[in-house]
């Protein structure tokens, strides 16, 4: 069995009064947890993720690990691909065992 990952995704809600409410302005925060298991190794991993619709990717809401990640192909692992509408994360090689790694981006309700 190859390396195989699980994707937990998980939701917050934060509307513009402060409450839960999903209305125009809300801000939502997408977690989704990165863990490997299986029997071998996996290279170049890359986790997408689709922005939903009637929403707009919050710029700059990008963490790996809580580490805030840039917008822009550069040198750290996160992008957001607005031609695909979708954020990008490379995780490079990931082993059977590796610890879990948790992504974190915000989305605005339109």
């Amino acid at each position: 069995m190859g390396l195989v990952f699980t994707f937990p995704l998980t939701a917050s809600v934060r509307d513009p009064e402060g409450g839960t409410s999903v209305v125009t302005g809300s801000v939502i925060t997408y977690t989704m947890k990165v863990t490997p298991a299986g029997s071998s190794s996996a290279y170049g991993t890359l986790v997408t993720d689709p922005i939903p619709a009637n929403t707009t990717y919050k710029p700059g809401s990008m963490t790996l690990d809580g580490t805030p990640l840039t917008d822009t192909s550069d040198g750290d692992a996160g992008h957001f691909n607005a031609v695909a509408n979708q954020i990008e994360i490379t995780l490079g090689q990931r082993n059977p065992g590796d610890p879990t790694q948790t992504i974190t981006f915000q989305v605005t309700v339109n």
